[in-house]
């Protein structure tokens, strides 16, 4: 179902492209989804997935079924009022958010104005969104993985039936793109409470709340909040800079970003879903060794995905975007801009998804200082990186700021590479990340088996070097049959030919990882077939 929400995902972007391209709406859209992404991903998600879960799995471990959904409720209920007063002072700040986080927007006064607008009328969503996401902790806990991930499905969907066939009825056509997130939002919270229901959720439970969950989440979300979403900051931190930029430098990165997220959600994000639950029980039955053996096992189906992910996209980055977007109002400028900025950051694609497997062990231990401050740390790097490889401001940037970004850029100037070098500096500060966070847990976890790890890290890159060759072989076969614009069939080819030959070379080398991966699917065809 991850699968299936990212490619929907992908989807959505595709009709995103097509309809709105790179220009000024395109801009002020995602710099205004973003913002309340932002909360999404660090209070909402985050929160769900790193603070409640260790505290639901504990609840449901000493008291059982009854005595968790208790506390699950209570903590859902102090959730709601938590996310609707965020909504309220974010819908009546957007104009400082707007000029906070795009601070180049303030040069157009029309992009400045229609961004707060949207951003506001975007902000509802941080509810809809937060109430899903405390009702995908309740399910993860209780191992029950498909479900939660339908919302997302549902989400893509509504804003592609907004985009295509709301917008071109609208005198402001981005305006549709509002009504499909909040639609999408009520849908995701929508799917999911017939299971709730079931489970033994009652509306009254949720005024409960006093309950000794809520302060243990309580003294767990902000530490959680703010160590779970390094890459999120950074992310947001690049479309400030962006808006010094260019004009379309912030969609640049938006769908760069999109095309970077998908094998992210669908291996990393979903690794370190399905290894949160096992680590917070470990944890709480103090099994210090289990938990090494699953942190190190987590980062070696992290390994074993991502390094071939991050590979492929870098070598078919044009391609690639070609392929999704290039269509209607997104032209072949555009394409080679994006492609640029994928390719910059693709190599930062591991570090991301190690980080993300890494930190939640430290939460399921409740050691939250340990990723904040590394955090912390990774952020000021990530602010001087991008100062240094970003080049000079636009000259139109009114904002007193940009002076500042300006001098300090000539200090700290190491390349002009403007948009892409906001991406080479996030995937670089997620990298170091990843290290920072592998040496702290082997001080907190002192028998982590990190020869098993390290094992893995070689053949797979033995196995990436392998599938790189196959797919440049490739791509130089398909120009010369199809021509240098055949953007289909040479990603078709360069995946089909990459992957198998990725997948070989793996089984042949003894890839654990690869074995259990279709070791899961010959047992699940196994259990179709007998029922």
């Amino acid at each position: 179902m991850t699968l299936v929400s990212r490619v929907a995902g992908l989807a959505r972007d595709a009709a995103i492209s097509a309809v709105f391209g790179t220009g000024l709406m395109a801009d002020a859209f995602f710099v205004a989804f973003r913002i309340p992404n932002l909360f999404r991903r660090v209070v909402a998600e985050g929160a769900a997935s790193t603070a409640f879960v260790p505290v639901f799995t504990e609840s449901l471990v000493a008291g059982g079924k009854p005595a968790a959904v208790r506390a699950a409720a209570a903590v859902g209920g102090v959730a709601v009022v938590v996310l609707c007063s965020l909504t309220l002072v974010g819908m009546l700040a957007s104009g400082f958010l707007t000029d906070l986080f795009a601070p180049g927007f303030s040069s157009d006064a029309t992009k400045e104005a229609l961004t707060a607008s949207l951003t506001c009328w975007t902000f509802p969503y941080l509810v809809l969104v937060g109430v899903a996401a405390w009702a995908m902790g309740v399910h993860h806990t209780l191992r029950s993985f498909a479900l939660p991930a339908v919302g997302p499905v549902v989400m893509n969907l509504s804003i592609i039936v907004f985009a295509l066939g709301v917008a071109p009825l609208l005198a402001a056509p981005v305006w549709a793109l509002v009504g499909g997130v909040l639609v999408g939002g009520a849908l995701q919270v929508a799917v999911q409470v017939p299971s709730l229901w079931r489970q033994g959720f009652r509306p009254a439970m949720f005024a409960a709340w006093t309950h000794p969950a809520v302060r243990r989440c309580g003294r767990l979300v902000l530490p959680a909040v703010f160590g779970g979403s390094v890459y999120q900051v950074n992310v947001l931190l690049g479309t400030v800079f962006a808006s010094l930029l260019p004009a379309g430098t912030v969609s640049y990165l938006w769908y760069a970003d999109r095309l970077f997220e998908f094998p992210l959600g669908v291996v990393a994000v979903a690794v370190g879903t399905a290894a949160l639950p096992s680590l917070s029980s470990q944890a709480a039955a103090g099994r210090t060794d289990a938990m090494g053996e699953t942190v190190v096992h987590a980062m070696g189906l992290t390994v074993a995905f991502c390094l071939p992910a991050a590979v492929g996209l870098a070598m078919l980055a044009p391609e690639i975007t070609a392929l999704l977007f290039e269509r209607g109002s997104f032209d072949a400028h555009d394409t080679a801009m994006t492609a640029w900025a994928l390719a910059a950051g693709a190599p930062g694609l591991l570090g991301v998804g190690l980080a993300r497997v890494l930190s939640s062990a430290f939460f399921a231990l409740e050691r939250t200082r340990i990723p904040v401050l590394v955090g912390v740390a990774t952020m000021a790097l990530n602010v001087v990186l991008s100062m240094a490889l970003m080049g000079p401001v636009q000259e139109e940037a009114s904002w007193w700021g940009a002076s500042v970004v300006e001098t300090l850029g000539q200090y700290l100037a190491i390349a002009n590479l403007r948009h892409a070098g906001l991406s080479l500096a996030t995937g670089l500060s997620a990298t170091i990340n990843a290290a920072v966070l592998l040496w702290a847990l082997h001080r907190v976890l002192p028998r982590l088996p990190l020869a098993a790890l390290a094992r893995s890290v070689f053949l797979h890159s033995v196995a990436t070097l392998g599938m790189a060759l196959m797919v440049a072989s490739w791509c130089s076969v398909a120009v010369a049959w199809f021509g240098s614009g055949a953007a289909g069939p040479v990603v078709a080819g360069a995946v089909t030919l990459g992957g198998a030959t990725y997948l070989v070379l793996s089984s042949i080398f003894g890839s654990s990882e690869i074995r259990e991966l279709l070791g899961a699917l010959t047992n699940r065809q196994t259990d179709r077939n007998e029922i």
